[in-house]
């Protein structure tokens, strides 16, 4: 038991310096992408597939709705990394019976990529600072959900790089969607 504790522990950090690094170099301009025209709904449906089992299991609804059908230049590791970090976010804040939707359309000539969720959402005061480095918001944001307080600072590196805009906005009244924004 005490291996075990001390692996996930050797886990956690390997993951931490890992993500301080990717942010270090991105603010030094040492981040390279390596770009390549993808039709993101296929992309994007790749990813969904993974998650989709995991979230019906956990009893949540999971709705994939992908309609941008044309190509786009993006770094694939990156927004893979993008992806992973919202749909974890958003199985970690929502409950049995909540829905996460995924999708995908052209607006102002940008591809927008929305990751909407029906969880416990963010406040009025902490979506204004949900992308800062180690920000968390205090209820169910803790060490015990596994988080650092980095992956949104990370994803919003990651569309920064690409060109694009990422914002968070509150869904109704009840859960998150994480808008994205990239260039053509």
């Amino acid at each position: 038991e005490e291996i075990s504790l001390t692996l996930n522990e050797t886990k956690r950090m390997a993951k931490l310096t890992k993500d301080l690094l990717m942010l270090s170099r991105a603010d030094n301009k040492q981040m390279v992408l390596q770009k390549e025209e993808i039709e993101i709904d296929e992309f994007i449906l790749e990813i969904s597939k993974t998650y989709s089992e995991i979230v019906e299991l956990e009893g949540k609804k999971f709705n994939v709705n992908l309609n941008f059908k044309k190509l786009v230049s993006i770094d694939t590791n990156k927004i893979y990394q993008l992806m992973v970090i919202l749909l974890d976010n958003a199985m970690k804040y929502t409950e049995e019976g909540d829905s996460i939707e995924i999708a995908t359309f052209i607006k102002d000539n940008k591809c927008v990529i929305e990751v909407k969720d029906t969880g416990i959402g963010i406040s009025d005061e902490s979506i204004k600072h949900i992308f800062e480095r180690f920000y968390r918001e205090d209820k169910a944001r803790s060490r015990e959900t596994g988080g650092s307080g980095l992956g949104l600072s990370i994803a919003d590196m990651i569309v920064t790089s690409h060109g694009g805009t990422i914002r968070a906005s509150h869904n109704g009244d009840k859960g998150t969607i994480f808008t994205i924004r990239l260039p053509r």
